[in-house]
């Protein structure tokens, strides 16, 4: 047989396959009911608990401390010649304003949401922050979100274990 037939026959059943897993997943989505294997229409994502001394940990092996200052916080000191600048906000008064899924995204896709006007976005029109997911595993983001939910503005940083507090809707202020 010759290589262009067999590739042509490959690709048939290939191309066949890819249909018929499209059709399930289209039928999937369009399930109901969640033994359809569709969303349960009152799913809603709930976010792990995280241990935010483990979280500290993370935002040191980042290095978030070249961008983003915490009150009540030693943090090494940046090499005077990397020292990007402090371009992030300061971040002990943040945990009341915004949800834990709120942090994660902005862990993990900086580029969601950009503050205006603060000098947050680079020349390409993308955050400065840089992406870190090819360096953190799930629960190092898990618990970076649980260190930075219980940051409070007039007290030291958290130093204890424990689940991150209830979180509110996304961007919105995190229940109380």
């Amino acid at each position: 047989m010759s290589c262009r037939v067999w590739v042509r026959r490959w690709g048939l059943v290939v191309g066949g396959l890819l249909v018929s897993v499209l059709g399930i997943a289209s039928w999937a989505q369009q399930a109901p009911e969640h033994g359809g294997h569709g969303t349960p229409e009152a799913w809603k994502f709930s976010w792990p608990a995280g241990n935010p001394v483990s979280g500290r940990e993370v935002f040191v092996k980042l290095e978030c401390y070249t961008c983003h200052e915490v009150k009540g916080e030693q943090f090494p000191k940046p090499d005077p010649g990397d020292d990007p600048g402090k371009v992030g906000p300061e971040l002990s008064g943040m945990a009341p304003l915004h949800a834990a899924e709120y942090f994660a995204e902005a862990i993990i896709n900086p580029n969601a949401v950009v503050e205006e006007g603060k000098g947050y976005r680079a020349p390409d029109g993308k955050s400065k922050m840089p992406s870190h997911n090819d360096l953190v595993t799930a629960q190092e983001v898990i618990d970076l979100v649980a260190y930075l939910r219980g940051l409070k503005a007039d007290a030291g940083p958290p130093t204890h274990g424990g689940a991150s507090p209830p979180s509110g809707e996304h961007g919105a202020p995190a229940a109380k």
